[in-house]
């Protein structure tokens, strides 16, 4: 008897051995890193669609690194025609090959669902990384932008480059209210009060009325809104929506009101007709080019803020990268990553975006100021004829202040963003009320970052 149990335990425990010894082999083989024909370290980067600065950015690191070969994955061909739904569909391909375990070595993460992967454990928090890179200058590098990308303490997507989100406003029409305009204070219901005094005057055309905004329809606004205080509406360590709170409520409830107090208008106006522009700086360069294009005397404001809030800047990430926690080559991912944060990457004359770099963004900016205070600056223009401007000196003290106070990200998750605008177009259309629509859009929130 104690034979035959000897036996069976024998065989349990060589099948026991067996089985960890084949989930070993496996654990093994995808740990195994990969190699080209070579013999170079592979390294895969996922992209939506090829992008100029990441295949230039590729060239000069595998200059400076000769045995590792970064391959860019992209959903997207060139020249391949866009569907809609595609961006989706690629979201969806990411989801599942890093839930398998698999996936590319590094994810371009802007319209990912971030949080979702960081609470599945599926990226790399790059924090430590950051940390011990003696290659990154931290003293050059703007760590305050990190700050409202971390997630619960961790800092799972690292941005490359970053967008300001900012106003645009015709100073010589300001200049005509006695209500001082503090931009680094003012609130939406503050926005709509000024503009109420601005726009009883007549526009460019004569009696033409001028608005506050224009060519935006309702539901685009009230998105525009929520991206700027996506933390309001969205608590992205814990995944819960609170569209269903009474200051989602009193937002749609604000927006509306200044549709039908003709403050905001749908449709296209004349540029003079519309007091502030709502836009984004995508280059340095911008920061000239965009408030010139509207207005003789431009000013650059702060966009307005939620009740409660001051003194923020709203950012967008530009290029944004996670790293796998599956990877078999996370320490040559995050060799590619951290050149990326170098002042040979961020030079590149094909990135776009701010740079991450304090020097980088000084030089581009004193470009300008020199070309401005010589004469030689001059606005891009489709016109033959093309214009030059001169820009204050305390312009460049203000955009230079603005780059250093950036503390808020703006969140954008393309499938929220798709909810709010087909759901509110009840409210605003008068069909449903603003606490219907509040918790449908709430619903198909929670449902969709349950998933």
């Amino acid at each position: 008897m104690k034979k035959q149990i000897l036996i069976v335990g024998t065989c349990i425990l060589m099948t026991v051995t067996t089985a960890c010894d084949a989930v070993g082999s496996r654990e093994a083989a995808l740990k195994e890193t990969p190699k080209s024909k070579e013999g170079k370290t592979i390294v895969t980067l996922s992209l939506l669609s090829i992008d100029a600065f990441y295949d230039a950015a590729e060239k000069k690191f595998e200059e400076k690194y000769p045995n590792i070969d970064i391959q860019l994955k992209t959903f997207k061909q060139p020249g391949e025609k866009w569907n809609e739904g595609d961006d989706e569909k690629y979201v969806n391909t990411t989801n599942t090959s890093l839930l398998s375990g698999k996936g590319n070595d590094i994810i371009e993460m802007n319209n990912m669902p971030i949080a979702k992967y960081v609470n599945k454990k599926l990226l790399v928090n790059m924090n430590d990384l950051l940390e011990q890179d003696k290659t990154v200058d931290k003293n050059n590098l703007y760590t305050k932008i990190l700050e409202p990308l971390k997630l619960n303490g961790g800092l799972y997507a690292m941005p490359v480059s970053y967008f300001l989100r900012v106003f645009v406003a015709d100073e010589d029409i300001l200049n005509q209210t006695s209500t001082i305009v503090d931009d680094t204070n003012w609130t939406w219901k503050q926005f709509e009060e000024i503009s109420q005094k601005l726009i009883q005057k007549p526009g460019t055309k004569g009696k033409e009325p001028r608005y506050g905004l224009a060519d935006n329809p309702p539901e685009t606004m009230l998105q525009e809104v929520v991206v700027d205080s996506s933390t309001a509406f969205v608590d992205l360590p814990t995944q819960k929506a609170k569209f269903d709170s009474p200051a989602f409520v009193d937002t749609m409830k604000q927006i509306k009101k200044m549709y039908d107090d003709k403050v905001a208008t749908a449709k296209p106006v004349e540029i003079g007709n519309q007091l502030f522009y709502s836009t984004v700086l995508f280059n340095p360069v911008d920061f000239v080019d965009i408030p010139y294009y509207y207005f003789s005397n431009p000013k650059l404001m702060q966009k307005p803020h939620a009740e409660g809030k001051s003194g923020q800047i709203t950012m967008s990430t530009g290029y944004q990268l996670g790293l796998n926690a599956n990877s078999p080559v996370q320490k040559e991912a995050w060799q590619f990553i951290s050149f990326l944060l170098s002042e040979e990457a961020q030079s590149l004359k094909q990135f776009t975006g701010f740079s991450m770099l304090k020097s980088v963004n000084e030089k581009k900016l004193n470009v300008i100021q020199e070309q401005s205070n010589n004469g030689t600056y001059i606005l891009p223009s489709e016109e033959a004829v093309k214009k030059k401007v001169k820009i204050p000196d305390e312009d460049f003290v203000y955009i230079k202040q603005l780059i250093q106070n950036v503390d808020r990200i703006a969140g954008r998750d393309n499938k929220v963003m798709s909810i709010i605008e087909e759901e509110s177009k009840f409210y605003f259309s008068g069909q449903k009320t603003a606490e219907e629509v509040a918790k449908l859009i709430q619903n198909r929130v929670t449902t969709y970052l349950n998933e």
